[in-house]
């Protein structure tokens, strides 16, 4: 299962922070194509789909950002999923954007959707990080992470999305560590 982290509603749609979001969305058109989105108990949305021929899930939590972790023990409770079996999907400020990183534990670092699951979970859970920083030290992380992409990162967007993409379906299919294997060594190369 792979919770990708954002906030519902349209005023977050194409904000740095609902980068999980556009990854679900892009997911659900590709690789996981085939179903439609399911409400889980008002919680958030899912997707099931077949992955190296088992059953998994894309989770879009809907209790915005901060209560993350409320959707995704719900969801993992009930499919008896353990917390190695949940990886969780978010932007992260600490690594430039274009940049991705697979890791399988860590802390939530300053991430508040992050802290939720870990709450919830415990930290022995795989992460997908997208990078989206660096923030400006002007501004302060809240508002940068609910603003828009600026120009030259929205044509870039696309194609990070696709890498992201791929490293998610790596991850279904091959396994975590296969994929941080994979995917990890090009985290020194933004996506052009």
């Amino acid at each position: 299962m792979a919770a990708l982290l954002g906030n519902p509603g349209r005023e977050y749609e194409k904000t740095r922070h609902n980068i999980g979001f556009m990854l679900a969305d892009l997911a659900a058109r590709g690789f996981a194509s085939g179903g439609s989105w399911r409400d889980w108990k008002g919680l958030g949305l899912y997707l099931e789909f077949e992955a190296a021929g088992r059953k998994a899930f894309l989770l879009k939590p809907r209790t915005y950002m901060n209560l993350s972790g409320n959707a995704v023990q719900s969801f993992a409770s009930f499919y008896k999923l353990p917390p190695a079996a949940v990886l969780a999907v978010y932007d992260d400020l600490a690594l430039p954007f274009g940049k991705l990183r697979i890791r399988k534990d860590g802390s939530a670092g300053s991430h508040n959707g992050m802290d939720s699951i870990i709450s919830a979970l415990g930290p022995a859970l795989p992460r997908l990080r997208l990078g989206i920083g660096p923030r400006p030290e002007h501004i302060p992380g809240k508002n940068f992470v609910l603003s828009g992409f600026t120009k030259e990162e929205g044509a870039r967007l696309p194609a990070f999305l696709d890498l992201a993409c791929e490293a998610l379906k790596a991850a279904f299919e091959d396994g975590v560590e296969k994929a941080m294997n994979r995917y990890n060594h090009e985290r020194d190369k933004p996506v052009p």
